[in-house]
């Protein structure tokens, strides 16, 4: 034990003060690798796994899925009375749309349609987000993509809204 001991010292001494700082660095990095990085790998590689088994599982939507949410959607011809149907919801909720803009688009691939909605609504806060709350309620195809909001130039407490919608729709 005394010639490891005599061993060690010499090769110290031969090392001197920035060679023990090293080894002790080498060390302290080992160790800094060892509690904190490798967890941080195994976590990342565990949620690499679970972002390719949900990806694994969203790509293998069948006839029959798309089926079923097609089911659930109302038929285009009924596009007029559900963009009606709008109107009467903000007469219902004292909001004013002021301008619309309509724009159809055919989504071949899925074999459904989707109008695009865009509205200037002028109301205040609360008046608008019931608006919009009985809207997509209402009307569960419809989204809501957009929303940007401006203080009303006569105020007053109003404000004005512009409101992008998408009603989704079977062909």
């Amino acid at each position: 034990m005394s010639q490891l001991s005599e061993n060690l010292n010499r090769y110290l001494s031969r090392l001197g003060t920035p060679g023990i700082i090293g080894i002790g660095v080498m060390i302290a990095s080992l160790a800094f690798y060892d509690s904190a990085l490798r967890p941080i790998q195994t976590q990342l590689a565990q949620r690499q796994q679970l972002i390719g088994e949900q990806h694994e599982h969203n790509a293998e939507l069948s006839a029959g899925d798309w089926r079923l949410l097609r089911n659930h959607l109302p038929s285009q011809i009924t596009a007029d009375e559900l963009s009606a149907r709008i109107y009467r919801l903000a007469n219902k909720t004292h909001v004013s749309l002021r301008e619309a803009e309509y724009r159809d688009e055919v989504l071949d691939k899925a074999g459904m349609s989707a109008r695009h909605l865009n509205f200037a609504v002028r109301g205040d806060y609360f008046q608008v987000r019931r608006f919009l709350s009985s809207a997509l309620r209402e009307i569960p195809s419809l989204s809501l993509d957009a929303l940007s909001f401006q203080q009303s130039r006569e105020s007053r407490g109003l404000l004005d809204v512009k409101v992008a919608l998408t009603l989704y729709m079977v062909r």
